[in-house]
């Protein structure tokens, strides 16, 4: 693009941004742009043109182009038309031309969405159809190369090309007004020649592929194409051979359907075989459970998810013969490994999301050992292909896993751009300014907006007093929400904040958005952008009933705003992310939840701060690779053309700078290896011997021998002596990526703590018991305290008749209130004032008893926001992984001695699990009904409350039959809850459908 040219598109975003924030007068140096508009737009016109002769370089060019376009031409309903002479269609059509060729299909199709195609010629319309995917195709053309596709036949789309060519030269002669359309035509047939989704695919016209070229055409929107960053990995080879790939993509860049590409391709040419794809939270396969896994099965590829606890339930284990695709988080997928060794053999491809997450403390430090634990298989290590979108050192983590240098794919990619902002204070108190300066960490193109905020944004008229007031705006917090607010007229905005509570945590920033919507403050409110109140009534209905009316995020969403961080339940973060993917809230308040894989249209990401505040006060600076993942959230394709992000505190843009000017940002070593540091400086501080029991009693460590268990079980065959085992555990300590970058030292302590697990589990070999291990999916260093210490308990184990006997809960909770991981978290989700155990045993009768959290809070003496911490951490986590440990122990424990377990007590940690107090509850949870409270009071009604084992069968047509009265379970469920149950109930009739 010419010099002059690209300051006026600079200029014009610029003044785009001051017409958008609802400035009425403009900037001096802006002024000229209004007299200019129709040279401006010929201008980009005639750009677009010549580089159809002369392509850009750069694809982000193209992408710049197209947004100057869409912006001049007046496309879309927030744009003003600069030149009042030109067809919108026809400005929208040129936009997305030029967003195609740069490969940005995705903002093609989002530019014509709104674009009447019905005043466009013929050969225009054929454009506009390419390019927008319509759901019924007027173009004869168009439906042509759609059935060109769908069929198989590539031949047919070059003949196309070669007719466009024809008619292009002929137009030149007889009529400019044609050429121009097929001009644009010709150029956007050869590349969709090239990027179709048969001509990408090896062998693409062949009918192996006939089930997923219909499962992508006939989805909304249609994907007809491919993105350049899922071209560059199948063209490098991803989908043949064994050989392991990582792949570095940014956020946004295709990786589910890449994903879902794979496994299509992998499962069919292996049909024995089983492909896992390792997601790190569980938001993300809940996420991927409703899409990825219902399209494979309709593909003939039945799959499933798990993403429950550690030991795996009746759901989980069943019917894994036919499951050929797992979705799962690596905690859920360890226990699976254990308890099935047959499907373990099967996997032959293992896909791991969001891979920086190697660094993630005891996430990180799980999934490293359970990547080397497939890498140690006995029959060999799966094709492994290592996906992150912020891994500077990508080939050090592929050459680990198997890969070459030719396996490694790398793109930069993003079918949206985002645009950096900081806000830039001066002055102070009732007379400070802040201005808003665009690209300042490019110097050509900065641009200040003064006064983006001032006293007059918060100037207020007291309704009793009648006096003019002033809200205090001196704070980060109340610039960065009155930022947001302001930016609402774009589109979706997202606050994040890097703690949950507190007056810096996200909590903070709702209560400041409530101070500031108490007052009428000359600012758009987020109510403003609700365009269906109604919806959103029913939302706060449901967060009423289960949290509370003074809850603030209640009162959040009450105002039109979401409230979003990861001790919020996950079927009520579903709920609020629903709202904002579908556009129905504009504006959420959100902490690191957002950059989990969970895909929402934001358009403004303000960062209100990027340090995270430890339990002392301490400030600790959020790495820049964290901070690239979280701005890759701003600009979701489909969604918008380009994103914004605002670092609303001045003083903590140094830590932004280095992602806005795309910096690599540090390295990912494993959180295994720094666990080995510390473990080491802290034996020479205190100059001990390591041994077992030392391990099993620091809960920083359980994460770790835990992982090194369940891989020596693998190994540990029945003619295997112990020596020979402690060999084989010695070497396996060599396949982490912690020991391919470890010094001696560490090398060293790192093989000798695997030896010491390697004597725990010859001892439980050489007793008889690790079967039961293997059986149950359990941890070997919860066997001695089930044994010696909760076995004895009761004098009868088979005694309780139904699993929600208080008795039970007592002993359990007994029995893990004195574990050393259940004493500590306890102490820190109760903020240091934990409860006595008789205290908490009632508020976990309540959470059986299918009580909402409210009432737990209530019941605790305990603020709701402290409630949502203790069920996050200490309930649905560290509580529920003991307890179904326990139990799995607890039968073999019994059995050796010729003695039963009531299948009360079996029951049990699924009613932990899911909060409900009947087995029918149990069942609708368990098979897909989302909202606890649906569960609980179908599963308590008079027709399904006395349903026993042998009625399982008839729980859902059951519970299907009874919501037909809407008038009966209404003022139980509210609206929101008893939509969403019927719809579950209408797609989940299995009970083993996998959690």
């Amino acid at each position: 693009m010419r010099e002059t040219l690209a300051k006026w598109v600079s200029d014009a975003d610029a003044l785009h941004h001051v017409e958008r924030f609802g400035f009425s007068q403009l900037p001096l140096q802006l002024d000229y742009l209004r007299s200019r508009g129709d040279d401006y737009y010929i201008s980009l016109v005639g750009e677009l043109f010549e580089r159809l002769h002369e392509p850009y370089r750069d694809s982000v060019d193209w992408s710049r182009l197209g947004n100057a376009i869409t912006q001049a031409g007046g496309v879309g309903v927030d744009q003003a038309l600069a030149y009042r002479g030109i067809l919108s269609p026809e400005a929208a059509v040129f936009a997305a031309a030029a967003f195609y060729f740069g490969g940005y299909s995705a903002s093609a199709y989002l530019t014509l969405k709104a674009a009447d195609p019905n005043a466009l010629g013929e050969i225009q319309r054929a454009c506009h159809e390419l390019l927008s995917r319509p759901s019924t195709i007027q173009s004869a053309r168009v439906r042509a190369l759609v059935g060109a596709v769908r069929g198989g036949d590539l031949e047919a789309i070059r003949s196309q090309i070669e007719h466009a060519a024809e008619m292009e030269a002929s137009a030149l002669q007889t009529n400019p007004d044609e050429w121009v359309g097929w001009r644009l035509f010709q150029r956007m047939l050869s590349r969709f020649a090239q990027t179709n989704i048969r001509a990408v695919l090896p062998d693409g016209e062949a009918e192996f592929w006939d089930p997923l070229v219909r499962s992508l055409l006939n989805r909304d929107p249609p994907t007809w194409d491919f993105f350049p960053s899922q071209i560059d990995a199948i063209r490098s080879g991803l989908l043949g051979g064994m050989a392991s790939f990582s792949i570095q993509m940014p956020t946004g860049a295709g990786k589910t359907a890449l994903s879902e590409t794979l496994l299509f391709y992998h499962l069919n040419r292996h049909p024995q075989d089983v492909a896992i794809l390792l997601v790190p939270f569980r938001s993300l396969a809940a996420e991927l459970r409703g899409s990825l896994v219902k399209r494979l099965g309709r593909m003939g590829l039945p799959a499933r998810c798990a993403y429950g606890g550690t030991v795996p339930t009746g759901g989980e284990v069943r019917d894994l013969d036919n499951t050929r695709a797992l979705v799962a988080t690596p905690e859920a997928l360890s226990g699976l490994l254990s308890a099935e060794p047959g499907f373990f053999s099967r996997i032959s491809l293992v896909i791991c999301d969001e891979g920086h997450l190697l660094d993630g403390k005891a996430r990180g430090v799980g999934l490293e050992l359970l990547l080397a634990r497939m890498r140690a298989r006995e029959s060999g290590p799966p094709k492994f292909v290592f996906v992150s979108a912020i891994v500077p050192n990508i080939e050090e983590i592929n050459a680990w896993l198997g890969g070459t240098d030719a396996t490694v794919v790398r793109s930069d990619y993003r079918p949206a751009h985002a645009d950096f902002a900081a806000l830039r204070v001066a002055g102070k108190n009732a007379k400070a300014t802040v201005a808003l300066q665009l690209h300042p960490h490019h110097h050509a193109s900065t641009f200040s907006i003064e006064r983006f905020l001032s006293r007059d944004d918060f100037r207020y008229r007291n309704a009793s007093t009648g006096r003019l007031n002033t809200y205090s705006f001196n704070s980060v917090k109340a610039q960065a929400i009155a930022a947001a607010r302001k930016a609402l007229s774009m589109g979706a905005v997202a606050v994040f904040a890097a703690n949950k509570r507190g007056n810096q945590g996200a909590v903070g920033l709702a209560d400041e958005l409530l101070s500031q919507l108490a007052n009428p403050l000359p600012m758009p409110a987020p109510f403003q952008f609700v365009d269906d109140a109604a919806k959103l009534q029913a939302a706060v209905e449901y967060f009423t009933l289960e949290y509370g009316a003074s809850w603030v995020g209640t009162r959040t969403l009450a105002a039109g705003a979401v409230l979003h961080h990861g001790d919020i339940p996950q079927e009520s973060r579903e709920v609020v992310e629903a709202l904002v993917r579908k556009e129905d809230v504009r504006l959420a308040i959100c902490t690191s939840t957002l950059a989990e894989g969970v895909n929402l249209p934001i358009r403004t990401l303000v960062l209100y701060s990027v340090q995270r505040r430890g339990p002392d006060g301490a400030a600790e600076n959020l790495l820049a690779r964290d901070i690239k993942n979280l701005v890759g959230r701003a600009g979701r394709a489909g969604a918008t053309t380009k994103g914004l992000v605002i670092c609303a505190n001045p003083a903590q843009w140094p830590l932004v700078a280095p992602v806005a000017q795309q910096q690599p940002g540090e390295r990912v070593s494993g959180a295994l290896i720094e666990l080995m540091g510390r473990l080491q400086a802290a034996l020479n501080q205190r100059s001990i011997t390591l041994t077992n029991d030392i391990l099993e009693g620091a809960t920083a460590l359980h994460t770790l021998i835990d992982g090194i268990d369940a891989t020596l079980i693998d190994l540990a065959a029945e003619e295997l002596g112990e020596d020979e085992l402690i060999r084989i555990a010695g070497e396996l300590s060599s396949q982490t990526f912690a020991a391919s970058q470890a010094q001696p030292e560490t090398t060293a302590l790192m093989k000798h703590v695997f030896e010491l697990r390697a004597r725990r589990v010859s001892a439980i070999k050489g007793a008889g018991r690790l079967g039961w291990i293997r059986e149950t999916g359990t941890r070997v260093r919860m066997l001695e305290s089930v044994e010696v210490k909760l076995l004895p308990m009761r004098e009868s184990w088979d005694d309780i008749a139904v699993a929600t006997d208080p008795e039970l809960t007592e002993t359990l909770l007994m029995w893990a209130w004195d574990l050393p991981e259940v004493t500590e978290v306890v102490k820190e989700a109760y903020r240091d004032a934990s409860p006595s155990r008789s205290d908490f045993v009632r508020v976990l009768d309540a959470w059986i008893d299918g009580q909402p959290l409210v009432e737990l809070a209530r019941r605790a003496g305990i603020d709701i926001d402290t409630m949502l911490g203790v069920h996050a951490r200490v309930i649905s986590h560290v509580l529920q992984v003991v307890v179904e440990q326990a139990v799995g122990l607890l039968k073999k424990l019994l059995e050796e001695n010729e003695r039963e377990l009531s299948q009360a007590v079996v029951d049990f940690p699924e009613h932990l699990r899911f909060g409900v107090p009947t087995l029918a509850a149990r069942v609708l949870a368990a098979g897909g009904v989302r909202h606890r409270r649906a569960a609980v009071a179908l599963g308590r009604s008079s027709e399904l409350a006395a349903i026993g084992e042998d009625g399982r069968a008839s729980v859902f047509p059951t519970a299907r039959r009874l919501l037909d009265d809407e008038e009966r379970w209404l003022p139980v469920m509210g609206r929101l809850v008893l939509e969403n149950t019927r719809e579950d109930l209408r797609e989940s009739s299995d009970p083993d459908d996998g959690v």
